[in-house]
C-alpha cells in the first residue's frame, strides 16, 4: 500500500489554495517591489539620510543583496511564512480532529500514516513552490530593472536558506498539530514557540548584552550575513534539515499511536 494518497493531496490543495495564494502573492509582490525600487541610487540616498542616526533602522543597506538579506528575508519572508506555517500546520491535523472531520477521513481506506505523510508532502511542497516563486520573481524583476546588480548565486542561497528555516518552523507547527487534539492547544505550542523564536531573534539584535538570546532560537541557524559574505553556513543549514526530519517523523509517529476522539 502506498503511503501517499493523491485524492487527499488534491483535497489539501483545494482547501488551502486561498491562504497559499495570499501569502505567496504578498511575498512575490514584495520581492518585486524591493528589486525595482531599491536601486543603488535609492539606497545611497537612504544611507546618506540616516548617516547621523545612532542605529540604522534598515540595517545594512550598502548593497542590494545586503538589503534583501536583512530586510526581505530577515523580516518580510520570515513573518509571512511563519503565519502560513502556523495556519496550515494547525489546519492539517489538529483542526480536523477538533472539528470531527478526521473521523470522516479515517473512515475511508485512508490510514493515519497515509494522512500524515500526505500532509507532510503537501506542507513542504507548498513552501518549496512559495520560495521558488520568490526567487523567480525577484530574479526576473532585478534583471529587468537593474541588470547585473543582483548576485544570483547569493540570492539563490539566501532563498534556499530561508526555505530550509521555514520548513523547519513548519515542522514545529506540524508536530504540535499531531500531538494535540484541540486547535487551541496546537496553536499554543506551535504558534507560541514560533513567536518565541522570532522575539528572541529580534531582541538579540537590539543590544550586545542581549546577543546571548540568539542561542535559544533556531532562526540563528539561518546566517544571512555568512551567505552574502561567502562565509561558513553549510553546517547550520544541515542542522535545519535534520531538525525538520526529526519533527515531521515525530509528528507522524505520535499521530499514529495516540488515542483519537473519533
Amino acid at each position: 500500500m502506498t503511503m501517499f494518497n493523491k485524492s487527499l493531496f488534491i483535497h489539501f490543495v483545494k482547501s488551502n489554495v486561498k491562504v497559499f495564494s495570499i501569502i505567496a502573492g504578498a511575498l512575490s509582490l514584495l520581492i518585486g517591489i524591493v528589486m525595482s525600487v531599491f536601486t543603488p541610487e535609492t539606497m545611497h540616498d537612504i544611507a546618506q539620510a540616516s548617516i547621523d542616526a545612532p542605529v540604522s533602522p534598515l540595517g545594512d543597506i550598502t548593497t542590494l543583496i545586503a538589503f534583501i538579506a536583512n530586510q526581505y528575508f530577515g523580516n518580510f519572508a520570515l513573518i509571512f511564512a511563519m503565519i502560513y506555517s502556523v495556519i496550515i500546520g494547525n489546519k492539517l491535523i489538529a483542526d480536523q480532529v477538533d472539528k470531527g472531520s478526521m473521523a470522516f477521513h479515517l473512515s475511508t481506506p485512508i490510514t493515519r500514516t497515509q494522512y500524515t505523510l500526505t500532509s507532510t508532502i503537501f506542507f513542504i511542497s507548498t513552501l518549496v513552490v512559495m520560495f521558488g516563486l520568490i526567487f523567480v520573481v525577484g530574479y526576473a524583476v532585478a534583471e529587468l530593472v537593474q541588470p547585473g546588480e543582483l548576485p544570483v548565486e547569493k540570492f539563490f542561497m539566501l532563498t534556499l536558506g530561508s526555505l530550509l528555516l521555514n520548513i523547519a518552523i513548519s515542522g514545529i507547527t506540524f508536530f504540535a498539530s499531531c500531538l494535540f487534539n484541540r486547535s487551541s492547544q496546537s496553536l499554543a505550542l506551535g504558534a507560541g514557540l514560533t513567536l518565541f523564536f522570532f522575539a528572541m531573534n529580534m531582541l538579540s539584535g537590539m543590544n550586545d548584552s542581549l546577543e546571548i538570546l540568539k542561542n535559544v532560537t533556531i532562526i540563528t541557524l539561518y546566517d544571512s550575513n555568512a551567505i552574502i559574505q561567502s562565509g561558513s553556513y553549510g553546517p547550520q543549514l544541515i542542522i535545519l534539515v535534520g531538525l525538520t526530519l526529526v519533527l515531521y517523523l515525530a509528528g507522524i509517529l505520535v499521530f499514529k499511536r495516540k488515542d483519537l476522539p473519533l
